[in-house]
Formats: C-alpha cells, sequence, structure tokens
C-alpha cells in the first residue's frame, strides 16, 4: 500500500475539472431538492443499497482475482455522524470506481430511456407515482440532495493500478472531479454536508431505526458509530415466520429499485433433492424493456452460499415468465460456477422446473383468491404470459388456466366468475403476500374454464373472434348470428392471440372455432328476419359476383350467420385470418394476401335490391359498381379500405342519385 501512496499524479490527472450534469439530471436534481419525497428518509436506503451492490461485486470478483488493492479487507458499511461539521459519513470497502466511471455513473443517468423518464415524471402528480419513477429509472443516489446542500464523494478502484478520484456537487447543475491521494485504500466514502433543514440526520439513533426498518436484511455489517445497526443475514435464508409484510416490500425494494409495492411474493425453501432459497416478486409494472426488448432477460440475480454470482440470470425461468423479479441461492453450486456450465447444470434444471411450477401457483392462487391483483397483473403480463403456451409444453395446461379474455357476454353486462376453473391451491405451501390494487378490477376478464362451464348443454367448441382492438370485433357483422342464439364469442385482441390458439389447439376437450372461418357451422334455429329471400334471384346473384369479382375474392356465397349485415368476409378454408394477415404482413412486406370469401346476406333489402336489379341491368356498368362496393363495404366494416379513391367515387354517385330521387319524389 506505502508503494501506491508514493504513485505520481500528473498535473493534467490531478486537476480539478468542471463538468456540467447532463440536462435530465439537472431536471431530476430540482424535483429532489424541492422535497420530492415526503419521506426523504429514504435517501439512506438508496445510498446503503449501493453499497451493498458495490460489496456483492468485490465479493464475487474476489473469488476468482486476488490482484486487487485490499483484498483482505472486511467487507462492511460504516456510518459515521459529526454533529459539529452537520455531517454524515457513508463508507463501504467495495469495488469502488475510477474516474471515469464516476463520470458515468454519477453525471449521468445511466438508463437508455432517461428523456422518456422525465416525461413520465413531469406527466405524474402523485407523490408515491414519482416515487415509484425514481427507483425504476435507476437514480436513486441523487436522492442524496435531498438532505444535502454539498456532497463529497471519494472513491478508489479495485484495480491495483488506479487512482483515488474525488467527486463534489451542491446539486446546482454542475460538479467537479479530481484526482487525489487523500483516500489509499479501496471502496467510496460519501461525505453528506446536512441541510440546516434535516438535521435530525444528525441522530445516530434515528439513523439505527431507519437501517432497521429498510436495510435490515443487507447481508454486510452496517455499522452506526460504531455499533452494528442490522442483522447482517441474507433474508432469504430466515425462517419465514420471522419476516414481516414489510421486511419482504423493502427487500424487493432494494432488489429492484422499484419503490411501487409487489403484487405478490413467493418465499421458497427447498431441501431435498438440493438446496436452495428463493424469493421471487410479480411487481405491479415492469420496464417496457425488460418485456419486450430484442433481447429480454430473466431478472433474477443467482447467488452461490450467500455470495452473488450473476445478475439477470437466464436460466433460471422461461422467457414467458420475464416479469418476475427475485433472486435464487444455491448451496449445492460451486462458488467459481461459470455463465457457461450454467445452461445444461442438472442443479440448474431442478431449480428451473421448481421454480417455474411456484410461480404458476402463486398466480393461480391469485387468480382464486385476489381477483382484483389477478386483473392488474394480466394488464400488465397477460400477454408475456400467453407466449408460455407455445414455449412450455410441458406446463402448458397449467398457464392455460391462467388465461383472461373479454368476451360478447361479459362486454354486454353479463356478470363473469372470476376463476371458475382454478383448482384449490396444495396445501402445506406457504403463500406470498400482496399489496391491494388501486386499480379496479377488469370484470370483463373471463377464464377458459368460465366460458366452457357456461356454454350452452349442445355447444361443442370455443367461439373466438381475433381483431386488432376490442372495439373493433365488438363491431363486427361476425358477431350478429351469434348474438341471436346467445352464443358466447370470445375477443382475441392480442397479437400473440392467434399463435396461443394453434399451439393450445382445446381446452377441456372443446376445440378452439373461429367465428370467421368459411367451414362455420350454426344450427339453424334461428329465423332470420328481412325481406323473403328469392332463391332463384340469390342464385343469380351470386353467380354475377363471383365472375366479377374473382379478382378479388376467392368465392361468394350465401351466408348463414348475418342477421341485420349486408355481406361479410370471411376466411377461405386452409387459410389465415384478416388479422394474422395483418401481423404477417408486418413482419414481412412480401406476404401474400389471400383470397377470401364474400358471403351475401339474401334477407337484407340492400342484397335483394341488388339481386332485383341485377335481372334488370346484368352487364352495367352500376352493377359492376354495385359488385365491388359490396367487398369495400366489408372492407370499410373491418376498418380497411383497399382503394380509397375508387369508393369515394362510387359514393359520390350514389349521393348524386339519391339526392337527384329526393327532389323527383
Amino acid at each position: 500500500m506505502a508503494a501506491e501512496a508514493e504513485k505520481t499524479v500528473t498535473e493534467e490527472q490531478a486537476q480539478v475539472e468542471e463538468r456540467p450534469f447532463q440536462t435530465e439530471v439537472q431536471q431530476l436534481l430540482k424535483i429532489l431538492i424541492h422535497s420530492l419525497y415526503t419521506d426523504k428518509e429514504i435517501f439512506l436506503r438508496e445510498l446503503i443499497s449501493n453499497a451493498s451492490d458495490a460489496l456483492d461485486k468485490i465479493r464475487f470478483r474476489s473469488l476468482t482475482d486476488r490482484n486487487i488493492v485490499d483484498p483482505d479487507a472486511e467487507l462492511k458499511i460504516d456510518i459515521t455522524i459529526d454533529k459539529s461539521a452537520k455531517t454524515m459519513t457513508i463508507r463501504d470497502t467495495g469495488i469502488g470506481m475510477n474516474r471515469e466511471e464516476a463520470n458515468d455513473n454519477i453525471g449521468t443517468i445511466a438508463h437508455s430511456g432517461s428523456a422518456n423518464f422525465l416525461a413520465k415524471l413531469a406527466e405524474s402528480e402523485k407523490e408515491e407515482d414519482k416515487l415509484q419513477l425514481i427507483g425504476q429509472f435507476g437514480v436513486g443516489f441523487y436522492s442524496v440532495f435531498m438532505v444535502a446542500e454539498r456532497v463529497v464523494l471519494t472513491t478508489r478502484s479495485a484495480d491495483t493500478d488506479s487512482e483515488a478520484v474525488m467527486w463534489e456537487s451542491t446539486g446546482d447543475g454542475s460538479y467537479t472531479i479530481s484526482t487525489t491521494r487523500d483516500r489509499t485504500d479501496r471502496g467510496t466514502e460519501i461525505k453528506i454536508y446536512v441541510r440546516s433543514d434535516c438535521e435530525e440526520f444528525l441522530d445516530a439513533h434515528l439513523i439505527e431505526g431507519v437501517i432497521r426498518r429498510h436495510s435490515d436484511f443487507v447481508s454486510y455489517p452496517i455499522n452506526v458509530a460504531g455499533k452494528q445497526a442490522n442483522q447482517a443475514s441474507a433474508l432469504w435464508t430466515r425462517s419465514r415466520g420471522d419476516i414481516t409484510d414489510e421486511q419482504y416490500r423493502e427487500f424487493y425494494t432494494h432488489l429492484t429499485a422499484d419503490h411501487e409495492e409487489p403484487t405478490a411474493w413467493e418465499h421458497i425453501v427447498v431441501d431435498v433433492p438440493i438446496q436452495f432459497y428463493a424469493v421471487l416478486y410479480i411487481p405491479k409494472r415492469s420496464p417496457m424493456e425488460l418485456l419486450f426488448s430484442a433481447e429480454p432477460k430473466i431478472a433474477i440475480h443467482l447467488h452461490v452460499k450467500r455470495v452473488f454470482i450473476q445478475g439477470d440470470c437466464d436460466e433460471l425461468l422461461p422467457l414467458y415468465l420475464r416479469f418476475v423479479r427475485g433472486l435464487v441461492d444455491c448451496d449445492d453450486l460451486p462458488l467459481n460456477v461459470a455463465r457457461e456450465s450454467l445452461q445444461n447444470n442438472p442443479v440448474m434444471v431442478k431449480i428451473r422446473q421448481t421454480l417455474v411450477r411456484r410461480v404458476l401457483k402463486m398466480l393461480e392462487t391469485m387468480a382464486k383468491n385476489k381477483p382484483e391483483d389477478y386483473a392488474v397483473f394480466w394488464t400488465s403480463y397477460g400477454m408475456v404470459l400467453k407466449e408460455g403456451i407455445a414455449r412450455d409444453f410441458e406446463n402448458k395446461d397449467e398457464v392455460s388456466k391462467l388465461l383472461r379474455y373479454t368476451s360478447s357476454l361479459s362486454v354486454e353486462g353479463v356478470a363473469a366468475p372470476s376463476a371458475a376453473g382454478n383448482p384449490e391451491a396444495a396445501s402445506g405451501e406457504e403463500e406470498g403476500g400482496g399489496s391491494d390494487s388501486d386499480a379496479a378490477a377488469d370484470s370483463d376478464l373471463i377464464s377458459l374454464q368460465d366460458y366452457v362451464d357456461r356454454m350452452q348443454s349442445d355447444q361443442e367448441v370455443i367461439y373466438y373472434l381475433a381483431g386488432e382492438s376490442r372495439e373493433a370485433v365488438v363491431q363486427s357483422p361476425l358477431l350478429e348470428a351469434f348474438v341471436k342464439r346467445n352464443l358466447e364469442v370470445l375477443y382475441m385482441t392480442d397479437p400473440v392471440d392467434e399463435w396461443v390458439v394453434n399451439s393450445l389447439l382445446d381446452f377441456d376437450g372443446k376445440k378452439f372455432q373461429a367465428v370467421d372461418a368459411e367451414d362455420l357451422e350454426l344450427k339453424e334455429d334461428v329465423k332470420l328476419e328481412g325481406v323473403e329471400a328469392d332463391k332463384e334471384r340469390t342464385v343469380d346473384l351470386i353467380s354475377f359476383l363471383k365472375q366479377e369479382l374473382a379478382g378479388r375474392v376467392g368465392d361468394v356465397k350465401e351466408s348463414q350467420r348475418l342477421t341485420d349485415s349486408p355481406c361479410v368476409l370471411v376466411t377461405p378454408k386452409g387459410g389465415v385470418s384478416q388479422h394474422m394477415e395483418r401481423l404477417m404482413k408486418m413482419a414481412d412486406e412480401k406476404f401474400e394476401s389471400t383470397k377470401r370469401v364474400l358471403e351475401v346476406n339474401p334477407h337484407h333489402p340492400a342484397i335483394a335490391n341488388i339481386g332485383a336489379l341485377q335481372r334488370k341491368e346484368r352487364d352495367s356498368e352500376g352493377m359492376k359498381e354495385w359488385a365491388h362496393l359490396l367487398v369495400d363495404y366489408a372492407l370499410i366494416s373491418e376498418g380497411t379500405v383497399e382503394d380509397p379513391q375508387r369508393v369515394v367515387k362510387t359514393i359520390q354517385k350514389l349521393m348524386t342519385a339519391a339526392s337527384e330521387q329526393e327532389i323527383k319524389s
């Protein structure tokens, strides 16, 4: 150490450099200094959490690299208070930072969505919403400026050739950074010059109380004025009966930096055939990049014998459960386990199987006992969970019980059971708790079991209709026959829904049937209202339409499913639905469209009139326009138009003819 203390510092390195904060940081500091948090003690939790992370990193590095500064230094956090100087100092013996890292980690918000963060922060009206955003975007360090008029941070990296760095700011928009010889040991020291209106934080007893409330589970000693204030034992190894709900919530915040309470959690302790601990959480919300990035991650930390090994361990859960956050600690893995060896490790395979089973059980129990919480969960993660139907053959049946949809009955106001088909939770397993939801439950949601339980006695299939949105599906003329027959139709509006159906094939022995399929069969037990159909006229009209529309549709048929609309386009047998085709074209512009089938309703006055007109003017230009207008009408009802100019011209002619007829009459 003496030799390292003698290292020379060049004039350029020693020179104090003043830098402005990133624009987003400046905006954030203004919010924080003006007391964003109603509970200012949060700053201490954030700084201790950062120190704990630094200790985790050096502990892991020291397993394989002894060529570091102070390789045998005790891993701990010390807090000292100087009331006369009005300072609080927090020191750790963690991995430390070099000059470049200090600039990158403190001078900027280390998050690709920082602009998005500020926009959301500006939109938030509630204090708790802003608190949650601060944590979500990983900017907890700046919370120190809630109580500090000045902060001096001194740090030295664990690299043996590193030199200590001093960082200083009053939170006024800029900071200074320089190399210093005042620190020769590894780690970070944060000296906080406490504001006059926050001097209660110079009370050691108060600080000890804050630590016991928020950081008792930190697995390194936290010493306040020389006295250890926390238990320094890993929360996940403690008896579940000794841990309060508040402690579970605090650990979640420490683990994820998310200040919003989780929806549910599960504490798992397994002794045989392998020994491991786990604490798993289901957040109310997760960052979009965690769920929908090009390379999504499993945000679960892996520990071995209480030593942090790896963050975002993809081997612990399948990707369709990537909304789960938490920690796993295994005693049956070697401390020097390599990332490359985890993938096919039999211990990891067993842990993964257990975690998947317990997560699905946790969701099943939530759906049964706390349907309001499950509705919140489904709104946030339903589309991600659906991926499990195609990705996880072994647990496909369990995942299918968790699916939720709206339907033609629930939307019309029929009370839908919340989870009629969920089996009882297995006895003997301790379930996690959760917070009461602020959001109202979506009473429209039903399970597949709900649907099957209230099917008509002679109904053999589960009817569904896919579309871009519930609003678009509700207005579809394809539903008319089902409304008349009081047959329930599931509304599938997520992009993955049709892949889900194709992978699931059936539920409880009932196959799925798309209501926009050409081969749909319905009982003829409903009297179709409207004009009396002329069979010969209908046959002639269909023959004409087939000939005229050969380039636009694959076939023309008399409809058995329409009651109130003149026509509709349906998917031919073996073809893909219009909704699926739209998705395929988004992925591949060259995807070839399927010619659909035009169904016409001979009981509708418009079709009857066109049929009568066709007998008089079979080859007229007007009849051709009417033929194409039928297809355009069906497309417009779906929210699409192939040739807007043609439709506009046809409408202009109709408007002119109709107005002239009004004048004559």
